[in-house]
């Protein structure tokens, strides 16, 4: 069924799984997955703020991640009731909101956490990468960049630049009109994406204490700064996998097959929660 809100999509019922999008996307990037999952699962696709049809931050000033996790929050709250635990999968901006709101419960210091696993496609999560880590230079770099651009109002060259950097040179010219457009309307919150991810405060051993399952995704051809964050990451979360999938950063558009079976295989493989109204 389609939610009466045009920026949330749920799909089927059962234990819910929550997906959410990369950056310059919307949350028709999962529709696949969603597809094939909705059978078994109550599949729910969430537009981050400044995508698809969720509206701008307001607070652009102090935009962060705990933002996007407020809005994800108030969409999901008259879907999930609010002590009822889901799946959470999320690709690159999506990867490092997700880890964020996973990290959330500890700081709530709940009993029984909510999120029952995490599903993470190369999370940007860039604020975890050492001082002294050469990764930051891309880093920086790119966002400098990003941010010229846009200080100059040259919209379609940001846009081109950033597609291209994580897809490969020459794809934002190879997309229709119609679609390049979009990329054209979702570039103004691309800067906000990058001071969040940037400027969020938590560390390695912060992350290190989040006990659920998680499946880490890498694209072997991906940027060696976002395989970087995943290595970082596999190394210090206590229960988690790391697997390589062959393609790059945007595999779970290009390669989605392939990505999507290795989401599904994890997410079957958690052990489900106890919920009267699953019948289980």
């Amino acid at each position: 069924m389609k939610n009466s809100k045009a920026n949330i999509f749920v799909k089927g019922k059962g234990v819910p799984i929550v997906l959410l999008h990369s950056s310059m996307s919307s949350k028709l990037q999962w529709y696949g997955l969603m597809e094939s999952l909705h059978r078994q699962y109550q599949v729910i696709l969430v537009d981050l703020y400044g995508y698809g049809d969720s509206p701008f931050p307001p607070k652009k000033e102090t935009f962060c991640l705990s933002d996007e996790i407020a809005l994800v929050e108030s969409l999901l709250a008259d879907i999930i009731p609010p002590d009822e635990p889901f799946h959470l999968v999320g690709h690159s901006y999506g990867g490092a909101v997700g880890l964020r709101f996973c990290y959330k419960e500890i700081e709530q210091a709940r009993a029984t956490p909510r999120i029952l696993s995490l599903a993470l496609f190369e999370p940007v999560a860039f604020h975890l990468l050492p001082e002294n880590d050469e990764m930051w230079d891309q880093v920086s770099r790119q966002k400098e960049i990003i941010f010229s651009f846009m200080l100059n109002k040259q919209y379609s060259a940001a846009a081109e630049y950033f597609i291209d950097f994580w897809s490969g040179a020459g794809t934002f010219a190879g997309f229709p009109a119609i679609i390049r457009q979009t990329f054209l309307e979702a570039i103004h919150k691309l800067p906000l994406d990058f001071r969040a991810l940037v400027g969020e405060p938590l560390s390695l051993e912060d992350y290190s204490k989040i006990k659920q399952p998680v499946c880490l995704m890498a694209g072997r051809q991906s940027p060696l700064m976002a395989q970087r964050v995943s290595v970082l990451l596999a190394e210090k979360l206590p229960n988690c996998r790391l697997e390589w999938i062959d393609g790059g950063h945007m595999a779970p558009v290009y390669r989605a097959e392939e990505v999507n079976a290795v989401i599904k295989t994890f997410i079957r493989g958690v052990p489900p929660p106890f919920s009267h109204r699953w019948g289980q």
